[in-house]
């Protein structure tokens, strides 16, 4: 899937990272084939057991914390969206500058000949 997200995103020239478009592609295809193949299946066993483990400390920090959370729920709120944003803000900014970067040397040819 990668591979195929990778060239489908080279062929169209568009910026977005080839998992993301692979994850998509794999989305699309178990929906038209409406199964899922043996080693899918047999590889998210595992992960999908397992999952609720990853829930358990944020779980219990919201235990822990109930007294905190109720005194101040708007600074916790604007804490978690701000920086929810700016994560997503700068993990974006510096996927974009990675991908330019690595495409540089390639354009870079192509706009020397023009």
């Amino acid at each position: 899937m990668f591979v195929t997200s990778q060239i489908i995103l080279e062929y169209f020239n568009i910026s977005l990272p080839g998992a993301i478009l692979g994850i998509f592609v794999l989305l699309v295809a178990l929906v038209l084939f409406r199964r899922v193949p043996n080693s899918i299946e047999l590889a998210s066993k595992p992960l999908l057991t397992y999952m609720s483990l990853f829930f358990v400390p944020a779980i219990v920090a919201i235990v822990n914390y109930t007294q905190l959370i109720l005194q101040f729920p708007w600074a916790l709120f604007l804490a978690i969206v701000v920086s929810t944003l700016l994560s997503l803000g700068l993990t974006a900014l510096i996927a974009q500058k990675l991908m330019h970067a690595l495409n540089t040397p390639n354009k870079g040819n192509s706009n020397a000949s023009e």
